[in-house]
């Protein structure tokens, strides 16, 4: 095996054989080999030459192995290319068959179209004299109907040629189907006449004559009332092609029936022009209903449309002529002009709305009592004219939209059913249209004939008179409401309540304790016994039945309640939002000015005779006096026994008529805000109710936002009830929680023995005094206040008691003994109040609890476990507890035990 030399060899760099990219041997400096005398480049080129050499004889060895598989396949394409020679010898035959096929078949394709075309033809030609003879026959059977005057078959042969079979008429074998009396036969006129036009001549001139004969019958019809041959002349129209004729003549029919059956037999006293606008009303609706089926049976899907904007433009010419009737029969601008005098809001209404008086013709004096009942009649009616043409409106739209959406659906065009506009001038009057003027200025000129959604006419006249029915209807809206509540005040009747004799009073125990056999001097010596509950059973017979709330509230909200339903019975959202805003405003400054202004008063204040601010303001008599003495607490003067003598039963004193209009005040807010809470829910749906239907839902949006704002009254009326129970908690409970405190406290200690703690565990003093007390004061709150009130009060004057009562245990003295009874007293307490309140007060109560329970530690000890616990209970409570106790009031309240020393106190670990 030969082998290439070493790589470091010595080679030239001019001379020798190399070897090409492909390991061959390149022969392009060969000749440079003979020149070559150095023997190692000799030898490199022989070496190479051996391996060159046996490549050579590598590539023959496998071309030689390979000889005979090349020979097979040279012998297998020999033998292939003579078997398709052989083939195509073969297929030569056939080929010239399948040419010579294609050929005649191309041929046969062609005649075979020319026959189909040739039997289409005398198709054609056989159908052409098919219905030529049938048209024949059919001619001959018009002709015979008309002369017998049987027009339901008459009119079907005409329909059948004019909408179905109109081709007929023209084709070319027409001229063998005329019959042979010829056209004159019909008309009796030949003149123009010719065989291929006499058949499309008959069929015109029946049509014709058929209308004029139909027409004539209808009309004869309508006047002699035979609603037989009305329906059944109406249903020959569209046969005839004369849809629009029928559907017109149809409608003046029924604006005729409309004519006769709105009018009102009998004799009507009130509200006659409504009742008259709402008959025909009813008697259009029940047209447009009852007669829907036949129109939509003989002449298609949405022509009822056109019926439909011809009884509205009758209902509306209808309507408005009574409008005119109704303002010149109730002197409709003499009133507004005589409103507009007395009061002056009313006066930024257009000016067409009243006459043109000269200023100062009327003058408040004007307005008696007759007249605003006259008013009041007036309003009533445009409420019920307002209503009915709003349902009239809705009922129109709920059919039309149906008509439109079946007519868009189908091939017809609007226009084509439509009323045109000439049509729709022509209904209405010229006396009526110049009577427009004023109205029709305020009226979008924009507009299109027809609304693009419903098909009715835009600009109807009584579309053209909303405007001044609905300023109108505004104008003694707003005068009724702002007279109604002024005079629902004046006759108010807080100063005629009965049950209001006596006022509040704090020593009302004393007189229970001497019917009950015992005095407050028993109670030092424990022999009193009082069954809560029945302790102030005189008191409350002489309270029972005491009205807590005047006949304003309910006066003034009932007619607040009817002028707001009437504004959303005219579903006009500018009546809507004009006497939402007219009710705020007289609310305020009619009946919120006068409740608050009482409301704010000072308890006693009117006609209080003498003795200190403090007396007059509490209105009640103490003869008991205490050393031991609240912070604040002063002494009260007393009425002599002559004064309370020389009063009757039957008579107020000045400090219970002026309690009266305070509380009565306090109590009508309340009332106040839960009746307009009732009047906007209602209202609400009311609304939801009644404008279901109204297209534009942004004029419901802004109808309940005009709503909406009335509920910012109730905010105003417990914003001003909130500032009367503060003022009342501040001058009159907090004194008389005081006081009761004080008094209950009378020779109370909580430095105790074990005897006495025992004595006072057994019967309870302070627990007694002060639940007898405050009983009384429950007592007599809650006979005069409303729940709601007497809530608040009493949880204002808890508030003021556990303040004071915190006070004053920072200035008592405490053993471990009296600790534990003033935990006592304070869970007692409580329990008791909670009752009376019907509410939990452990966040009023939560300071007091956390002194009890430090007071009434046995060591010191125990101090860091309270605090411990009560800090956990505040975390879970978040901000439901007052604020903890601080170390210095631990501190403090430590203090006052008589048997913890400072040492301990400055070594508490807190």
């Amino acid at each position: 095996m030969l082998s290439l030399p070493a790589a470091d060899a010595p080679t030239s760099a001019t001379t020798g054989l190399d070897l090409d990219a492909s390991g061959e041997i390149s022969w392009s400096k060969f000749d440079q080999l003979t020149l070559s005398l150095d023997i190692s480049e000799i030898e490199h080129a022989y070496r190479l030459l051996e391996l060159e050499e046996a490549r050579v004889d590598v590539e023959i060895s496998e071309t030689v192995e390979r000889s005979e598989d090349v020979n097979a396949r040279f012998a297998r394409l020999s033998d292939l290319r003579d078997r398709l020679v052989a083939i195509v010898d073969l297929l030569a035959p056939a080929q010239a068959v399948v040419d010579s096929t294609a050929t005649n078949a191309g041929a046969l394709s062609a005649r075979v179209r020319f026959l189909d075309q040739e039997l289409s033809k005398l198709d054609y030609a056989v159908r052409m004299a098919v219905d030529s003879d049938l048209l024949k026959q059919r001619l001959s059977e018009l002709l015979i109907a008309m002369q017998n005057k049987d027009f339901e078959v008459a009119a079907a042969l005409v329909h059948r040629y004019i909408t179905t079979d109109s081709a007929t008429l023209v084709n070319p074998f027409v001229s063998f189907a005329a019959p042979s009396y010829g056209a004159s036969a019909l008309s009796g006129n030949s003149a123009g006449f010719s065989p291929q036009s006499a058949p499309a001549r008959i069929v015109a001139d029946a049509s014709k004559e058929l209308m004029e004969r139909v027409s004539y019958m209808f009309e004869t019809a309508v006047e002699t009332n035979n609603t037989k041959e009305i329906s059944r002349c109406f249903r020959l129209f569209p046969l005839l092609g004369e849809e629009i004729r029928g559907l017109d003549m149809y409608s003046e029919f029924l604006c005729s029936v409309i004519a006769d059956k709105s009018r009102i037999t009998g004799d009507v006293q009130t509200n006659i022009h409504a009742l008259r606008l709402t008959r025909l009303f009813e008697v259009i609706a029940a047209a447009v209903d009852n007669h829907f089926p036949l129109v939509e049976t003989h002449y298609g899907p949405g022509r009822m449309i056109r019926v439909i904007q011809r009884l509205q433009m009758e209902g509306a010419k209808r309507a408005a002529m009574l409008l005119d009737f109704f303002e010149e029969d109730r002197h409709i601008k003499r009133r507004l002009t005589q409103m507009q005098q007395v009061d002056a809001q009313l006066r930024q209404y257009p000016p067409y709305l009243a006459e043109r008086e000269s200023p100062g013709r009327y003058s408040e004096d004007d307005i008696s009592d007759s007249d605003f009942k006259e008013i009041s009649s007036i309003l009533a009616e445009l409420v019920l004219i307002e209503r009915q043409i709003a349902a009239f409106n809705r009922f129109m739209e709920s059919r039309a939209v149906p008509e439109i959406q079946a007519l868009s659906a189908g091939p017809d065009t609007r226009d084509s059913i439509f009323m045109s506009a000439d049509s729709v001038a022509s209904l209405v009057p010229l006396a009526m249209q110049s009577s427009f003027g004023a109205f029709a200025a305020k009226r979008s000129t924009t507009l299109p004939l027809f609304d693009e959604r419903t098909g009715l006419v835009n600009n109807s006249p009584i579309s053209l008179r909303l405007p001044w029915l609905n300023d109108t209807f505004i104008c003694f809206e707003s005068f009724f409401l702002s007279r109604s509540v002024a005079k629902a005040m004046s006759l108010d009747d807080t100063e005629v309540l009965p049950g209001w004799t006596h006022p509040l009073q704090e020593n009302t125990d004393n007189a229970a304790m001497k019917r009950g056999g015992a005095t407050p001097s028993d109670f030092s010596s424990g022999k009193g016994k009082i069954l809560l509950g029945k302790n102030v059973t005189g008191l409350e017979g002489s309270l029972l039945d005491i009205p807590q709330t005047s006949s304003c509230v309910g006066d003034v909200f009932f007619v607040v309640r009817t002028s707001l339903e009437h504004a959303v019975a005219t579903q006009q959202i500018s009546a809507v939002e004009a006497i939402a805003r007219h009710t705020i405003g007289v609310v305020n400054s009619v009946f919120l000015s006068t409740l608050e202004t009482a409301a704010l008063k000072r308890l006693g204040s009117a006609g209080s005779g003498s003795g200190s601010s403090r007396d007059i303001q509490l209105g009640i008599v103490s003869d008991e006096s205490s050393g031991w003495r609240l912070p604040g607490v002063r002494a009260r003067a007393s009425s002599s026994s002559s004064e309370q003598q020389a009063l009757s039963s039957t008579q107020i004193t000045p400090q219970a008529s002026a309690q009266r209009e305070v509380l009565v005040a306090l109590n009508n807010l309340d009332l106040a805000c839960t009746y307009m809470q009732k009047t906007v829910e209602s209202l609400s749906a009311k609304l939801d109710s009644e404008w279901q239907r109204v297209p534009d839902q942004n004029d419901i949006a802004r109808a309940r936002k005009a709503l909406d704002t009335l509920s910012a009254l109730s905010a105003k009326f417990s914003h001003s009830k909130q500032r009367s129970l503060e003022q009342i908690g501040m001058h009159v409970l907090k004194p008389w929680v005081r006081t009761i405190l004080q008094q209950s406290y009378r020779d109370i200690k909580y430095v105790l023995t074990d005897e006495e703690f025992n004595d006072v565990q057994s019967d309870n003093l302070f627990q007694k005094r002060f639940m007898l007390k405050f009983n009384s004061l429950s007592a007599q709150l809650k006979q005069r206040l409303s729940l709601r009130n007497f809530s608040i009060a009493l949880e204002n004057a808890i508030a003021s008691l556990c303040g004071d009562w915190e006070r004053a245990i920072r200035q008592s003295k405490f053993n471990m003994l009296g600790g534990i009874m003033f935990e006592k007293d304070v869970r007692e307490i409580q329990r008791y109040l909670e009752k009376e309140a019907g509410t939990g007060l452990r966040q009023k109560f939560s300071r007091l609890v956390r002194m009890a329970d430090v007071l009434a530690v046995e060591s010191m000890a125990d101090v860091g476990h309270i605090l411990e616990s009560q800090s956990a209970i505040d975390m879970a409570a978040n901000s439901q507890i007052s604020p903890p106790l601080s170390k210095g009031d631990i501190a403090t309240i430590l203090a006052n035990r008589i048997d913890v020393s400072e040492r301990d106190i400055h070594g508490l670990s807190m």
